[in-house]
């Protein structure tokens, strides 16, 4: 697997991405949007690139300023799900922040999505709070989020 910075090439890639039924993608829109930023200096993205098949699977966005961060978005195509991508773009993430002078890095969770729970909990992530009825859910209901941080060592 190669992870590297998000060129506008990958965009299309990631826009094809299979999600899960609660899931809502990211637009064209807001993924050059990002680039951009990452391009200012603002925001770092990063793409999981497939060994076998050299197309996007995954990525990460993280917004930035001094020595705090905060994961935007995390995803993985739905047919590589389970094989380590979420963990190993997680891990190259922070290393990468750390040498930018980040310290700790937050980000939310749905409580519904245990894998993820699971993934940063095994990680070292804290749960701070819970931001109530902050996701649109399933016909008009919301759902909690869970903040969580991890100080970087």
């Amino acid at each position: 697997m190669l992870i590297r910075s998000l060129v506008e090439s990958d965009i299309d890639q990631i826009l094809a991405f299979k999600l899960g039924y609660h899931e809502t993608p990211w637009s064209k829109k807001q993924l050059v949007g990002v680039l951009q930023a990452s391009l200012r200096g603002t925001c770092l993205v990063n793409v999981g690139i497939d060994d076998k098949t050299r197309v996007a699977i995954a990525y990460i966005v993280v917004s930035y300023v001094l020595d705090q961060a905060d994961v935007q978005n995390i995803v993985v195509d739905e047919s590589f799900r389970g094989l380590g991508w979420g963990r190993k773009m997680l891990q190259a993430t922070t290393n990468e922040l750390g040498s930018k002078g980040v310290t700790e890095l937050f980000l939310e969770v749905r409580p519904s999505n245990q894998a993820a729970v699971n993934l940063y909990q095994s990680m070292g992530f804290e749960y701070k709070q819970k931001r109530q009825d902050y996701y649109l859910g399933v016909a008009g209901m919301r759902e909690d989020a869970w903040v969580f941080s991890l100080k970087h060592r």
